[in-house]
């Protein structure tokens, strides 16, 4: 190998390593020596005791939905059942040898990961994947996932892609990568002399100045040149360096017999068929095994039992460039002839269809919807919208289009959604097609910030579905529009005619009550308040449902509902494996947790959720989470980490408005602000939660507070009117509570202590010990500011109790300076740390799992690890909580939190 030493010590020192694991991308166009390097290291792990699993991506579309995962792992297949049971049925279920549900792509990952760490435990792995950019993209996906995640154990994933790939479609190239520029002066010159000993120096130095130092250039272009001279080769031409090898490939199949030049043709549109297949093939176009000599004399397709391979990705693109369009599309109909029954059949035809053809439209469809319920969602959408691009009439091309964009969303891929849900003509589109498509553009609005369906497509969408037999369609367009303009920014104007709409319809559907809920005025909110609860039961089996529940409870102020719904939406999720889902229902859960008061588990909810979301690439959804994050983070007084959270938060976000966010991010931001003295910045922080009517409302003693510490207690004092009228209608014992305590901060001293007084009254029946404490705290300062020490000492030692069970340090460190400025006499003693703060969340996540009784395999189903993982959380519980043994787990957990 030339002039590759510091590329070879790179890789050899990460193959080579011990114990530990890394990834690698390595980078380089056509012919630069990336398959050369990765052999190199290859070989050099296998050397050292590594097993290897190899992967090759191939130009084309006819590979199915995780076949790349497939051919990688098929050797460790035989010990599958060592993984947690929901992951093994998933990766089974992916690979098409087992019937289940659709598998989310996440649990897939995790089985796949799963089962390498099995096999590395047993000895060293080195994953060789080759020509990335061509696999399909369910399997680069769970490769990624791979890559990022095995660091802590001997297992090295490296990988070889062309220059130029979106990141969008290869979310891998965000790993370390090494970039193969060409050879240096030097090492182009040695490699010549090697290989052109017998050439002119003028030859050599003409090869040496148009190849750019790329081998396989210098190797092509000096055979070129022994064939045909300097002055009738590609030397002549001024075309990149890989159109000029393809042209140099080209040029060598001129002098083929023309059933080997046929026979080649036909492996290009093989594509990486077995051999078998493509010789029967081969038969019906009266080709032979002849006509295979000249191509592997000429060095162009090699024969390894049943794998044919060109020699090099360019030659397949030199013959399909050489192909005519009959001669490709016999080539594929000779292929599809063989193998029918298999999808790759579908796709042979779809390749040899150019007019528009029905039968060939709904074969692809169904190969889409195969590919569904495998759970390989990009490669679902792409054979529907090419069954779309071959449709005959404008209905079933809208259709196939409108389902292609649902597979596209689902997947995470929101702008190909978008753009496939922009060419469905929605006027020929039957109604089950518009009702998706309007329900797919909500959706994409409320999770991914695509844009929001224009007021005129809606009402052409409604005004098409009459009569009674098309409401349930109607009333699921009206009940997701309400779920959008609960969480959007949208004027209380705006929401009349939506529930005008909903008005005439079936007041027996349940989604009519929930949207009706969504937008109740508050004159109707006692009212409607009152039936939430019994919608539960009714939408128990509905996940989805049960989350616009919980935000119609939320926006009502019945925090128990709200909380009941967040959980069970949760567990509805898990159970249908749809961890994305999921991962929004514990956010809600965790915001909710917080407002009772239990910071530390919403917290540990809303970091688990960011990062599921990560591993998801779901940055939207990721940006809230962080964004619950950071109000936890600042409830518990650690304002450097509150601040980091909300800098990922915006990041993730980017340009997005959504109200949810901005509304959290600002309440964390204001919250640091308020405990920092910073109060002006803490006030026009919280002023930017009014986009969120609900949080807004919650925020109102915060709110208060900042004004009146920043000396513009009138800037509220109509606001706190405004929730004081909702507070009594919607009959809520918490947003009263924080009411008053609001009006004791704007009241004068004769006025100010029975509102206090009436705050704590009321913060006893609504289960919010944190915001109790923070009344305690507040009426402290004022009891000490009267000169009344006892009554204020008696006030914040309550209040410094219940920050302590929380955690809560900066608001330990007010109420005990309070205290001292009290005259409280000695110090007190530093509360100890409890399990909940010595583990990190996924820590406690697990361990309390663990003392549930649950085995490590199922808390790796239940919280996306691998079982290995598991074991590794648990191996740094026990030291920390002073225990040897799972058994003692509950003992410990529940002697920490007692003291």
């Amino acid at each position: 190998m030339f002039g590759r030493a510091r590329e070879r010590a790179l890789l050899l020192e990460l193959v080579g390593r011990r114990g530990s694991g890394g990834a690698l991308i390595i980078e380089g166009e056509a012919g630069i020596g990336k398959s050369a390097l990765l052999a190199d290291a290859v070989r050099a792990a296998e050397a050292g005791g590594a097993r290897r699993l190899t992967s090759t991506g191939l130009q084309g579309p006819t590979r199915s939905g995780y076949g790349g995962l497939h051919e990688l792992l098929h050797p460790l297949l035989p010990h599958v059942d060592a993984l947690p049971n929901r992951q093994r049925v998933a990766l089974l279920t992916a690979f098409g040898m087992v019937d289940g549900p659709s598998p989310d792509r996440l649990l897939v990952s995790l089985a796949a990961l799963g089962l390498l760490e099995e096999a590395a435990a047993r000895h060293p792995l080195v994953l060789a994947i080759e020509d990335l950019q061509w696999l399909d993209r369910s399997t680069v996906a769970v490769i990624s996932f791979i890559a990022l995640h095995v660091s802590s154990v001997p297992i090295t994933v490296l990988c070889t892609v062309r220059p130029g790939v979106d990141a969008d479609t290869l979310p891998a190239l965000g790993l370390d990568r090494l970039h193969l520029a060409g050879l240096s002066d030097d090492d182009a010159r040695e490699l010549v002399s090697v290989l052109g000993c017998d050439l002119s120096d003028l030859a050599r130095r003409r090869i040496l100045q148009e190849s750019a130092g790329n081998p396989l250039a210098l190797r092509e272009f000096i055979a070129a040149v022994r064939q045909r001279g300097p002055a009738g080769s590609i030397l002549q031409t001024r075309l990149p360096i890989t159109k000029r090898l393809e042209r140099t490939f080209l040029d060598r199949l001129g002098p083929l017999p023309s059933g080997s030049r046929s026979l080649l043709i036909l492996i290009a549109a093989a594509n990486g068929a077995d051999f078998h297949d493509v010789m029967s093939a081969a038969r019906t176009l009266d080709l032979t095994l002849e006509d295979l000599r000249p191509l592997e004399e000429n060095d162009l397709v090699s024969v390894d039992g049943s794998d044919l391979r060109f020699r090099h990705p360019l030659i397949r693109s030199a013959a399909e460039n050489a192909a005519s369009t009959t001669e490709w599309v016999d080539a594929h109909l000779a292929l599809a002839s063989v193998m029918s029954g298999h999808d790759s059949a579908v796709w042979h035809r779809a390749a040899a269809t150019i007019e528009r053809d029905e039968t060939v439209a709904g074969e692809l469809e169904a190969v889409g919807r195969r590919a569904s319920e495998r759970g390989a969602l990009p490669e679902a959408a792409f054979a529907l919208e090419r069954a779309a691009m071959v449709s005959r009439g404008a209905s079933q091309r809208s259709r196939r289009l409108v389902l292609a964009a649902e597979s596209a969303r689902s997947a995470g891929l929101t702008s190909e959604a978008v753009e496939l849900l922009n060419r469905a003509d929605w006027a020929e589109a039957d109604s089950d097609t518009r009702t998706q498509a309007v329900l797919s553009r909500v959706i994409l609005a409320l999770t991914a910030g695509a844009p929001v369906p224009r007021a005129v497509e809606i009402a052409a969408v409604l005004a098409s579905l009459p009569g009674e037999e098309h409401g349930p369609r109607r009333i699921k367009i009206l009940w997701v529009l309400a779920v959008l303009m609960r969480s959007q920014h949208v004027t209380v104007s705006s929401w009349q005619d939506l529930r005008d709409k909903l008005d005439r319809e079936d007041e027996r559907n349940p989604l009519r009550t929930v949207a009706l809920a969504l937008l109740a005025p508050l004159g109707q909110a006692a009212e409607t308040r009152g039936v939430l609860p019994d919608l539960v039961p009714r939408l128990a089996d509905d996940p989805l449902a049960l989350v616009s529940l919980a935000i119609a409870s939320e926006s009502l102020q019945d925090l128990d509902t709200a909380l009941t719904c967040w959980g069970l939406a949760q567990e509805g999720f898990h159970e249908s494996g749809a961890p994305a889902d999921e991962m929004q229902a514990i956010r809600g859960r965790a915001h909710l947790l917080m407002l009772r008061g239990r910071v530390r588990e919403g917290l540990a909810d809303a970091e688990y959720a960011e990062r599921m979301t990560a591993e998801m690439h779901q940055p939207l959804l990721q940006s809230m989470a962080a964004a619950t994050a950071a109000r936890g983070h600042s409830l518990l007084g650690d304002f450097a980490a509150a601040t980091t959270a909300l800098m990922r938060s915006a990041e993730l976000a980017q340009d997005s408005q959504m109200a949810l966010i901005v509304a959290d991010a600002r309440w964390a931001a204001g919250t640091v602000a308020l405990a920092q003295h910073r109060y002006r910045d803490a006030l026009i922080e919280y002023t930017h939660m009014t986009v969120h009517p609900t949080r807004s409302l919650w925020a109102i003693a915060d709110r208060t507070e900042a004004a009146v510490r920043a000396g513009r207690p009138d800037d509220l004092r109509k606001n706190v009117e405004e929730a004081a009228v909702a507070a009594a209608l919607y009959r809520s014992p918490f947003l009263s509570a924080l009411v008053a305590r609001s009006r004791a901060l704007l009241a004068d001293d004769d006025a100010a202590e029975s509102y206090f007084a009436e705050a704590l009254a009321l913060g006893a029946l609504s289960e919010s010990p944190i915001e109790v404490a923070r009344t305690q705290l507040l009426f402290g300062e004022w009891l000490r500011r009267q000169k009344r020490r006892k009554d204020a000492c008696a006030q914040l030692t309550a209040a410094l109790d219940q920050f302590e069970t929380v955690g809560a340090q900066a608001f330990i460190e007010r109420a005990t300076q309070e205290l001292r400025a009290a005259g409280q006499v000695g110090a007190r003693p530093t509360a100890p740390s409890t399990a909940v703060q010595q583990l990190t969340p996924q820590e406690l996540q697990v361990a309390q799992l663990a003392a549930a009784g649950l085995s490590n395999r199922e808390i790796a189903d239940r919280v996306y690890l691998s079982h290995r993982t598991v074991s590794t959380h648990l191996y740094k519980v026990f030291p920390k909580l002073g225990i040897s043994s799972r058994g003692q787990l509950r003992h410990a957990l529940g002697r920490a939190t007692s003291d």
